[in-house]
């Protein structure tokens, strides 16, 4: 079995939402690397490309595939967990706080290949290469990821995403 297997068949075992810690611990697997994971990283050029690895009852992964200077929207993770593990390259996240009738920058941090960091329900975040390097990491979120809120700064702005690959998936 191979170790996206073995983490599949670890995220199937569970009946409701996953406990970040335990999604966190899990992805500090250092056998979870880009070899392993080849045949799930694609890239486009015009956006970050996300690619499905799994998916079940209460969780979906995905390997996404990020060139230079592409980016997430600023966005939560609304009742949901989200565990990520950087594969290859260099992520730089940044968070966010509501301030006001607006967000404001809290912190920001680079994460370079096998680091880990995870998010939970509101927390608000941005993800971004920022190098000259392409970036691949693996994101498992618990339960699928839904009718998130997307935040236009500039705009003072809140949209609600709903993820068509989810809607696929959902309509197979």
């Amino acid at each position: 079995m191979t170790q996206p297997d073995r983490l599949i068949a670890w995220l199937r075992q569970f009946e409701a939402q996953i406990p970040l810690a335990a999604l966190t611990e899990r992805l500090h697997d250092a056998s979870l690397s880009t070899a392993a994971l080849a045949s799930y990283i694609r890239f486009s050029d015009e956006r970050y490309c996300r690619n499905l690895v799994a998916y079940g009852a209460q969780f979906y992964a995905l390997v996404l595939c990020w060139r230079p200077g592409q980016a997430s929207p600023i966005h939560d993770h609304r009742n949901a967990v989200c565990g990520v593990r950087v594969v290859s390259g260099t992520a730089t996240e940044t968070r966010f706080v509501e301030r006001g009738e607006g967000l404001a920058e809290d912190s920001v941090r680079r994460l370079g290949a096998g680091e880990v960091c995870g998010s939970v329900d509101k927390d608000i975040h941005q993800v971004r290469n920022n190098g000259n390097e392409n970036l691949v990491t693996l994101h498992v979120y618990s339960p699928v990821l839904d009718n998130i809120n997307l935040y236009d700064v500039e705009r003072g702005r809140v949209s609600v995403f709903s993820d068509p690959l989810l809607q696929a998936l959902r309509a197979d």
